[in-house]
C-alpha cells in the first residue's frame, strides 16, 4: 500500500471511535431488542391473565411498576411507545363478531328458558297438584281461640307490623254495627302467621303498662267491640295466670295514670275525674275512671280466673254477668248435635240454647216444611247460637240423595247408585252444595262408603260399586259439595256391612269389613268422619267402635289424626239396651270421638245432656278431652265463619 493511501493516527482514531459506536449501537441495539423481547414475553403472560378475566389496564400497570424500573432510564419511552400498541390493542373484527355473536346465542336461550318456564310449559299433571298442597300445608295455620265471652260476630282483621294496628282498627270502629251486639276482633300478624298479643296492643297504642302485668295474664284474651246507645264501646277479657301481687300492680298503675293522666296513642286524654273509684255489681267490686258523662271511661276488675277491662261503665256489668254463668254447659254444649221438634224458634227452643248452648242441630223432616220455612228456620237458630255462644252452628242434615233426602223439595236428588262416573259425582255434588248453601245448611251427613252387599239393610244407599270406584266416586261428591262451601261427614266408618236387620235396633258383631274406599275419599279432605256403633271383633270386641278407644285409633291411623270424629245418632235402641245413658254420652268422648249425634228418636235430648252434665260435674269425663274436642270444633267453625265473611 503506498504511503499516502495508509491512514494517519488521528484518522485511525476516530475510525476506531465510530467501529467502537457502531459496536456499542448495536449492543444497545441487541440489548433492547432482548428488552423488548422479554416486555413480549411478560405481555403475552399478561394477555393470558387477561383472557381470565384480569383487564388490560392492570397488565400496563404491572409493566410499568414490575418491569420498567429495572430498565435504564433513556429506553423507557422507547419501551413504553413499544408496549402501548400491544397493551392496548383491540380485538379483530372477527373475533368481535364471533363473540358477540356468543352473547347473542346466550341471552336468545336464556330468555327463551324463561318464556318456557312461564308461559309456554304446560301445567304439570295432577300429580303434582298434592305437593303444592303439601307446600303449603307445611306452614301451620293461625290457632285461633274461642272465645272467652259469648259475642255476635268475629271479625278478623290482618296487618303486616303492629304500627298499622291503630288505624285498622279506628277504621273498623266506623262500620255500622247493630245495637246490643259484641264484635270479636282478631287480629293476626301475616309476616309472623300469628295473632297479635296483649303486649302487641298496648305497644301499637302507645299505653305503658308494667311487664309484670303481662306476666299475671295468660295468653288467652278476647278483644271485642260493643254498639251502644251512646257510642262504641271496647271490652277486654284475659284469663288470669297468676292472682298474687294483681292487685298491688293495678294499684300502681292506677296511681300512675291518676298523677299522668290517661295516654293514648301518645295523646293525653281529658277526664271529668283524676282518680279511680270504686263500684259493686252483683257482689264484685270494680274500679273505674269517667272520662265522659257518655258512658266512656276506663273500668276493671277480675273474677274467677279472669280480667275483664271495659270502656264502659255499663259495659263492666254486663261482663260480669257474662263470666259468673260462664260454666261446664258453654263447653260441652259444642260437643253435639242435637234434634229438635220445632219448625220455627219457639220460646221453648230460646231457652233449650239457653242452658244447653249446643254445638249444631240436626234437620229432620218434622223440622222441614218449605224453602222459605226452612231459610227463616236456619237464620233464626244461627241468630240464636251467636248471641248465645258467639259460634255459629253446625246445621246437618242427611242429604245423601234418594232414597233418604231430608229436604225433599230440593231438586237434586240423584241417588249414589245412580252415580257413573267422577264427572257426574262432582257435579251432582257441586249442584246438591249450592241448594243446602243458598238455605243455610252447612254440614251434609254423607256420602255413605260402607261396602255391603245386596240384602245388607242400608245397601241401597251406597254406590253399590266396587271399593276402587265408590271411593274416587266419594272423592268427587265431596269435592264438589266442598267447592260450594258445605263441610262434609262420610259415613259410617268402618262400615254397616253384612247386617240384613236394623243396626238401630240390635247391636251387631262383625268382621272388620273392606275400607280402602274411605281412605281414597280422604284425599278429598272431608272435614267429618261418621262412624259406626257395631263391634268389630278384630278391634274391639267387647265395645262398638264409637266407644272403644281402640276402634278411634284404628280410625286415626288409617284416616288421619286431624278430621273430626262424628259418632252416629246416639239415642238407638241397639245401644240403650246394652249401655246405662252415661255411658253412651261419655264413652265416645272418652274413646276419642269429638262431636255426639243426640236426635232424640227414641230418648229425648235433654236426657242425654243432663246425664253428661252430671257426669261432667262429677269428674266422670276427661276435661282435657273436653277441652281438645271442643277446641277442634270451634277451630273448623271459626274457619268457616270467615270463609262465609271474606
Amino acid at each position: 500500500m503506498p504511503e499516502e493511501d495508509k491512514p494517519s493516527t488521528r484518522e485511525t482514531s476516530v475510525q476506531g471511535k465510530e467501529e467502537k459506536l457502531e459496536f456499542l449501537k448495536r449492543e444497545e441495539i441487541r440489548t433492547m431488542q432482548k428488552d423488548i423481547a422479554h416486555l413480549r414475553e411478560i405481555e403475552a403472560q399478561r394477555e393470558r391473565e387477561r383472557i381470565t378475566a384480569l383487564k388490560p389496564e392492570k397488565i400496563k400497570k404491572r409493566v410499568e411498576e414490575k418491569v420498567l424500573p429495572e430498565i435504564p432510564a433513556r429506553k423507557k419511552e422507547e419501551i413504553k411507545e413499544a408496549l402501548a400498541p400491544r397493551v392496548s390493542r383491540k380485538l379483530s373484527p372477527f373475533k368481535k363478531i364471533f363473540i358477540r355473536g356468543i352473547i347473542v346465542l346466550f341471552v336468545f336461550f336464556f330468555f327463551g328458558f324463561l318464556v318456557w318456564s312461564f308461559w309456554l310449559k304446560k301445567p304439570p299433571t295432577e300429580e303434582f297438584i298434592p305437593l303444592v298442597e303439601e307446600e303449603i300445608e307445611e306452614r301451620p295455620e293461625v290457632s285461633f281461640p274461642p272465645s272467652l265471652i259469648p259475642v255476635e260476630e268475629t271479625k278478623i282483621l290482618e296487618v303486616s307490623k303492629n304500627e298499622e294496628i291503630p288505624a285498622i282498627f279506628n277504621q273498623l270502629m266506623a262500620e255500622e254495627m247493630k245495637e246490643g251486639t259484641f264484635l270479636r276482633v282478631l287480629i293476626k300478624k301475616v309476616p309472623e302467621n300469628q295473632l297479635v298479643s296483649l303486649k302487641d296492643l298496648a305497644s301499637a297504642f302507645q299505653i305503658t303498662a308494667p311487664e309484670e302485668i303481662y306476666q299475671k295474664l295468660e295468653s288467652d284474651f278476647t278483644l271485642a267491640i260493643y254498639f251502644q246507645e251512646e257510642g262504641k264501646r271496647i271490652a277486654l277479657v284475659a284469663k288470669i295466670r297468676e292472682k298474687e301481687d294483681i292487685d298491688e300492680l293495678l294499684k300502681n298503675l292506677e296511681t300512675k295514670v291518676s298523677k299522668e293522666g290517661v295516654f293514648v296513642s301518645g295523646e293525653k286524654v281529658p277526664t271529668l275525674i283524676p282518680y279511680f273509684k270504686t263500684s259493686t255489681f252483683r257482689g264484685i267490686n270494680f274500679r273505674y275512671l269517667t272520662i265522659s258523662e257518655q258512658d266512656l271511661g276506663i273500668c276493671y276488675t277480675h273474677l274467677d280466673d279472669y280480667f275483664l277491662l271495659t270502656t264502659s261503665f255499663e259495659r263492666i256489668q254486663k261482663l260480669i254477668d257474662k263470666i259468673k254463668t260462664k260454666g261446664w254447659e258453654e263447653k260441652f254444649g259444642q260437643l253435639f248435635i242435637v234434634g229438635f221438634e220445632e219448625k220455627t224458634v219457639t220460646p221453648a227452643l230460646e231457652e233449650f240454647f239457653r242452658k244447653y248452648k249446643p254445638g249444631g242441630v240436626l234437620l229432620l223432616s218434622k223440622n222441614i216444611e218449605n224453602k222459605e220455612q226452612l231459610k227463616n228456620l236456619i237464620s233464626d237458630l244461627q241468630d240464636l247460637s251467636l248471641k248465645e255462644t258467639g259460634l255459629p252452628l253446625f246445621i246437618a242434615v242427611d242429604q245423601e240423595g234418594e232414597p233418604i233426602s231430608r229436604i225433599e223439595f230440593l231438586e237434586e236428588k240423584t241417588s249414589q247408585s245412580e252415580i257413573k262416573d267422577t264427572t257426574a259425582a262432582f257435579q251432582i255434588g257441586q249442584d246438591r252444595g249450592k241448594e243446602l248453601q243458598e238455605l243455610g245448611v252447612n254440614l251434609n251427613l254423607a256420602p255413605v262408603l260402607d261396602n255391603m252387599k245386596s240384602g245388607d239393610f242400608y245397601f241401597n244407599r251406597t254406590f253399590q260399586k266396587s271399593p276402587e270406584l265408590s271411593g274416587e266416586l266419594a272423592k268427587s261428591l265431596v269435592l264438589g259439595q266442598k267447592e260450594a262451601g258445605i263441610l262434609m261427614a262420610i259415613k259410617h266408618f268402618p262400615g254397616y256391612v253384612n247386617i240384613p236387620f236394623n243396626p238401630e235396633n240390635r247391636l251387631a258383631e262383625i268382621n272388620l269389613p273392606e275400607i280402602s274406599q274411605f281412605k281414597k275419599a280422604m284425599e278429598a279432605n272431608p272435614e267429618l268422619v261418621m262412624v259406626s256403633n257395631v263391634i268389630y271383633k278384630e278391634i274391639d270386641p267387647a265395645l262398638p267402635f264409637a266407644f272403644s278407644s281402640k276402634g278411634i285409633k284404628f280410625l286415626k291411623d288409617n284416616l288421619g289424626s286431624e278430621v273430626l270424629v262424628l259418632a252416629d245418632d246416639l239415642s238407638q235402641n241397639s245401644l240403650l239396651e246394652k249401655f246405662s245413658l252415661k255411658e253412651i254420652v261419655t264413652l265416645p268422648i272418652e274413646a276419642g270421638v269429638d262431636v255426639l249425634i243426640f236426635s232424640g228418636h227414641r230418648l229425648s235430648v235433654e236426657q242425654g245432656l243432663e246425664a253428661f252434665l252430671e257426669a261432667v260435674k262429677n269428674k266422670e269425663v276427661s276435661e282435657v278431652r273436653i277441652n281438645t274436642a271442643a277446641s277442634k270444633i270451634i277451630q273448623l267453625k271459626l274457619k268457616l265463619f270467615e270463609e262465609i265473611h271474606e
